[in-house]
């Protein structure tokens, strides 16, 4: 079963019967009772979105683990601190919030998965590479500190192609309403490669969601190009569960 035939099937269906034992270099020797905390933005933070069919999928295939996901995600957050001006308000900051998260409950395994905010949707600048690297890191060291593994995801890609972007006439400055055309190619695929490229003694897995997301636009982007509907969170689910195992 390829990708574009598991996105017209359920997810727990297709869990159950390809994926378990199909990849063993990458599989993560989950042990029982261990919590995974989901650290992201409003792809992550989705009620119904990839973090839940995560947990659905483990808890149909391997209940025995009692494996519990946490979602930690949050609208419109980046690890870069910076917000376009048409955006309503200053743009949530992962690290104002990261301690009082850690407080809630001891994480085992954290996963990581941000960037479609992270550029504003403006254009690619060295200053703004090295503030996302700079984010990324400065999340692993204090992963680190507490003993938690790390599973990075590469931010998805704005399918601009597919939903055509808002129009109005208030917009002066590029931003969420009004993306930068070469946003995808010139931005989100460069904060790909510096998550494919980061090495770092926390990391146990870095999972490419980017590409099959990019692949598949036209079936899994309907409302919006920056939120994946539900087929593009179950090929999310997918991806992670082929490089991660169970």
């Amino acid at each position: 079963m390829n990708r574009r035939q598991f996105i017209e099937h359920s997810l727990i269906a297709f869990a159950g019967t390809t994926l378990i034992g199909c990849i063993e270099d990458n599989k993560i020797p989950f042990s029982k009772n261990q919590v995974i905390g989901c650290f992201g933005d409003s792809i992550t933070a989705s009620q119904n979105g990839y973090v839940r069919m995560l947990q659905e999928a483990f808890n149909n295939t391997n209940p025995e683990l009692n494996l519990r996901y946490l979602n930690y995600g949050q609208s419109s957050e980046t690890i870069t601190g910076l917000t376009e001006k048409v955006h309503p308000g200053p743009r949530p900051f992962l690290f104002d919030r990261l301690e009082s998260e850690l407080k809630k409950a001891p994480l085992d395994i954290a996963f990581f998965c941000y960037g479609i905010n992270c550029g504003i949707y403006g254009p690619p600048s060295e200053e703004l590479f090295n503030t996302y690297k700079k984010g990324i890191l400065k999340f692993l060291d204090r992963m680190k500190k507490e003993n938690v593994s790390v599973v990075l995801l590469t931010p998805p890609p704005i399918a601009l192609d597919v939903v055509s972007k808002i129009q109005t006439n208030a917009i002066e400055d590029y931003g969420y309403l009004n993306p930068y055309p070469e946003y995808e190619t010139e931005v989100l695929k460069e904060f790909e490669n510096i998550i494919l490229s980061t090495n770092h003694s926390t990391i146990i897995n870095k999972i490419d969601i980017h590409t099959p997301l990019f692949k598949n636009r036209f079936e899994c982007y309907d409302t919006d190009p920056i939120h994946p509907n539900k087929r593009g969170h179950q090929l999310i689910t997918s991806t992670i569960i082929e490089k991660i195992g169970f």
